[in-house]
Formats: structure tokens, sequence, C-alpha cells
């Protein structure tokens, strides 16, 4: 693979800002340890990394494919794609703004390059969206500088016009929905924009969950919504997967609204049922027996105070606790809810 001066120069930046692949490791451990296959994510970061957009058409044209889900997890492999460009391009990575120019000027570059390349024509899209969102943040309005204010609509704007012209060119690639949405939630779209978005991405891909949940950030109320129009959202997405998926939305985007919004009053501030939820979590355990699902399915039992279920699913989870499905005090959480299963 040949790097031209933009790739380089975006390379040797990603490897002095970010982590390397294999961090060091004793020399005993690196002789007994079995090296395990790269997942889809670090595949598509180590792609993105080093520049290399022939490798990331490939990868693309495998996992970008509707309906492809990970055999273990259940999710889509279109969303693994994009966790993998998101390592590489998100605007939370501690670095200058020079990073996320270098980034547009390769992701550009591509996109002229390759002018019918979906892929490439997304990518520089995400790149500018990114750069968009590290001049907002992620604080309230008024915590805002008139500057970045500035930059932020200027790149938001350069977004929007790149996702307008390869619109015909994406008429079957439910990312550019997913990408469409972030850029319409920085514009302060309104309701139905975002549902015409949502409609036309799962009438191309009908299993991008991702879509869902983006929509359902869109009616939180820290970002002009209200709790009422979620919860009616939630419904009809439940009846619109049940013959495939039983409740398991249900209970996935019940616990989104937790996770993003009302942390441990769900359950006092929603019409959320726990017996659905329990329905939904099982209900995607019988097709993908996963630890992920079930410490998800362990923290929203515990805050149901149902510790029958509770107990269940802290004897299969054993050593793999995992704190991001715990809420924002995950290991003081994790020991209270254990001392709560053995009252049982």
């Amino acid at each position: 693979m040949v790097l031209n001066k933009t790739s380089l120069l975006l390379c040797l930046a990603l490897m002095a800002a970010l982590p390397a692949i294999g961090a060091p490791v004793p020399a005993q451990a690196a002789a007994e340890a079995k090296p395990a296959a790269p997942t889809v994510p670090e595949m598509v970061a180590a792609a993105f990394r080093f520049g290399d957009f022939p490798e990331l058409e490939r990868l693309y044209a495998i996992y970008g494919q509707p309906g492809l889900r990970s055999p273990l997890t259940g999710n889509p492999r279109i969303e693994h794609f994009w966790m993998g460009v998101s390592q590489i391009s998100n605007s939370n990575l501690r670095v200058t703004e020079d990073y996320y120019t270098q980034i547009d000027a390769m992701t550009q570059k591509w996109a002229l390059d390759h002018p019918e390349s979906v892929l490439a024509q997304l990518l520089y899209a995400e790149s500018l969206t990114t750069h968009a969102w590290f001049h907002r943040g992620g604080g309230y309005a008024n915590t805002v500088s008139p500057a970045s204010w500035a930059g932020f609509r200027k790149y938001l704007n350069l977004a929007n016009d790149q996702l307008r012209r390869s619109q015909k060119l994406a008429v079957k690639d439910s990312s550019w929905n997913q990408i469409m949405m972030t850029v319409g939630q920085g514009l302060n779209w309104n309701v139905n924009q975002f549902l015409a978005v949502l409609e036309d991405g799962l009438a191309k891909n009908p299993d991008h969950d991702n879509l869902y949940f983006q929509m359902e950030t869109m009616l939180l109320p820290k970002w002009g919504g209200d709790i009422e129009t979620c919860e009616r959202f939630i419904e009809s997405v439940t009846e619109r997967t049940r013959e495939k998926r039983g409740m398991e939305m249900y209970a996935r985007l019940y616990a989104g609204l937790s996770y993003a919004q009302l942390e441990q009053s769900l359950f006092s501030d929603t019409r959320a049922s726990w017996p659905k939820m329990k329905a939904g979590f099982e209900d995607r355990l019988s097709r993908y027996p996963h630890v992920d699902h079930r410490n998800m399915y362990a923290y929203f039992a515990c805050m149901a105070k149902d510790r029958q279920a509770l107990q269940e699913q802290l004897q299969k989870i054993g050593d793999a606790f995992d704190p991001s499905f715990w809420g924002h005090n995950p290991e003081r959480t994790f020991e209270e809810c254990k001392a709560m299963a053995r009252q049982l």
C-alpha cells in the first residue's frame, strides 16, 4: 500500500494521538497468549488509521450488507463497521482541530477520487459531521461560545451539502440516513423531518437498529422532546418488530431511555413495565445468549427489585462484569445489586 501525503500526515497524527493497536505485554505472557482474531471494528479502525480506502471499501462490501448480524450478539454488522470508524473519527478525542482538518482532507480526496463510491461519500460526510460536533461539544447550549457555534454551523452545513449531493447514490444505503439524522440533530429538525429519514432508512435496511435509537435520542427532553412522545415511539417500534423479535426492542428502547435520560427513575417516571422488559431481555437471550445482554438484564432486574432474575443473571455473568451496562456509578451499583441478590 502506498500512502499519499495527506494519508501519511494523518497516519502520523493518529499514531501520536491514539494508543497503539497492541499494547506491550510481558515476554512470558506474550509467548503464552493465543492471538485473537481482530474484530470488525478493529479491522475498520486499522484501515482508517493507515488511510487504506480500498480495504475500507472491501470491509464495507462485506459488513455493510442489510440483514447481516453478529452470530454472538445479534448486533447489526453495519453498526460494527461504523464503530470502527468512530475509533478514529469522533468528536470526543483529546486532539486539536488540526486532527479533524486532516481527516476532512483525506476523506474529501477519497470522495473526489471515487465519485461512484457510496462509502467514500459517506466517510467525507461523517468526517464533516464529526468536525462540527467537535466545535459544539456535548454540553448545554449556554456553555457553547459564539466562535464554537460558528464552527459548528459551518461544518454542519458542509456535511448537509455533502449528504444532499450523495442522496441519490445512497438510495439503497441506510448509513446515509444514520449520518443525516446526526446532522438533523444539529440543524434542529422537527419530529416529522426525523421520522421521514427514519422510515426511508428502515425501508432500505429494516435491521439497522441504530436508526431506532437515534430517533429515540431526538425525542429526549434534553434535546427538546418529551417522555410521552418517547413512550409512544417505543410502543410503535415494539408493535413493528414484535413478530420477528418479540419484546426485545421494548426492553432495549426503555433501557436506552434510562441510560440517556432517566437513570434510576425509569420505573417511577414512565409507563415502563418490568414484566414486558423482562420478556424482552429473555427474547433477546433466547437468540443471542451473550454476556453483554446478561449485564444489561441484571442491571434492570436490580432496578426493578426482581431478586430472582437478578440472581440468575449474576450467576451466569460470573466474572464477566461490564461496567458500561451498570449506570453512572457501575462498580458501586454492581456491589449493591449483588448484596440484594444474596437476600433471596
